[in-house]
């Protein structure tokens, strides 16, 4: 009998340690996924602010060209990603389309825009550095 008391209450020790561990697993596995969660909505929110996201202005370059009277070169994409990369820092120079003109100082014209504003134009001679910026 005292050797059924004994094994009864073995038995309920165990049981008890398993579902308080189950427990204090799912409320672990419930605080990893909320975790997670805040961590990729504030990942989202950087790149959002970084790209002018939501509740700011996106910075928008419609029109790149970058070289020499009449050896011009479409400079769009590569300004675009640099703006993006840099922070809206881009350098005037041949790493972004080549050099149209050489031994000739070349000038990088953009054409840019905030959200629904009306567009900016800047320009730049070779070397210098532009930062587009959406705010005033």
């Amino acid at each position: 009998m005292r050797f059924a008391n004994h094994t009864i209450l073995r038995l309920a020790a165990v049981l008890a340690l398993t579902a308080a561990s189950t427990s204090a697993f799912a409320q672990s596995a419930e605080y990893r996924r909320g975790y997670d969660a805040g961590f990729a909505a504030g990942q989202r929110a950087a790149q959002d602010d970084r790209r002018g996201g939501p509740g700011r202005d996106r910075l928008r370059i419609e029109e790149a060209s970058y070289g020499a009277r009449g050896a011009m070169c479409d400079a769009r994409q590569a300004v675009r990603q640099e703006a993006e990369r840099n922070g809206g820092v881009v350098v005037a120079g041949n790493h972004l389309c080549g050099d149209p003109a050489r031994n000739v100082e070349k000038r990088l014209n953009i054409v840019y825009r905030c959200g629904d504003s009306q567009p900016q134009r800047i320009v730049a001679r070779e070397d210098d550095t532009l930062r587009l910026s959406c705010y005033r």
